[in-house]
């Protein structure tokens, strides 16, 4: 089974015209605690959600076509048609958070999984006797055989990984907005 990084577009904007502290108000989130360790901790924020509008990026605004899946953040935007076909795997390792962007129903996909590396083959950086990153990220493939998406604890809690599966739905349905990346631990 093969596991993709996901990786943003390069050179490609934000979706959302909402900043990372407008979303804390949101959340209730006065101290920014939550959503500072909420990539590390995964918890869920649907309880604290709000019906919440904001408008298209000023890019967007200019008539350049919207991504149907891109990052925000350590999350994922996705528009009402990449919501419809993702709903039902997704649901099951995250949670939707819907919110009306210039009119347009779209939803912040919140990933709560982490997947388990495999310990024995994923090979540690080091320079000057330091730990920095990860030579080889592999992943425990019995963990992650029926998982859609998830994170790695020992690569960053802010990147996401995925399956097949994910990678043939999203090409399937000729979305646009993300790239599979099979360098699970490259830098960039």
């Amino acid at each position: 089974m093969a596991v993709y990084r996901l990786k943003p577009v390069e050179n490609s904007i934000e979706v959302l015209d909402l900043s990372l502290l407008q979303f804390a108000d949101i959340l209730g989130d006065e101290d920014y605690v939550l959503i500072r360790s909420q990539p590390r901790t995964n918890e869920s924020l649907s309880a604290r959600w709000k019906h919440t509008e904001c408008k298209l990026a000023p890019f967007y605004q200019k008539g350049q076509s919207i991504p149907d899946i891109s990052y925000w953040g350590s999350y994922l935007v996705m528009t009402k048609q990449a919501y419809s076909v993702f709903q039902e795997p997704l649901s099951r390792e995250g949670e939707f958070l819907p919110l009306s962007v210039s009119n347009k129903p779209m939803y912040i996909y919140i990933p709560l999984t982490f997947g388990q590396e495999d310990k024995t083959r994923t090979v540690k950086h080091f320079e000057d006797g330091y730990e920095c990153g990860l030579e080889q990220l592999v992943f425990d493939k019995t963990d992650v055989s029926k998982k859609w998406i998830f994170k790695s604890a020992m690569y960053g809690f802010h990147a996401l990984f995925v399956s097949e599966a994910f990678k043939e739905l999203f090409e399937q349905s000729g979305f646009s907005g993300v790239i599979f990346d099979s360098d699970l631990a490259g830098a960039f």
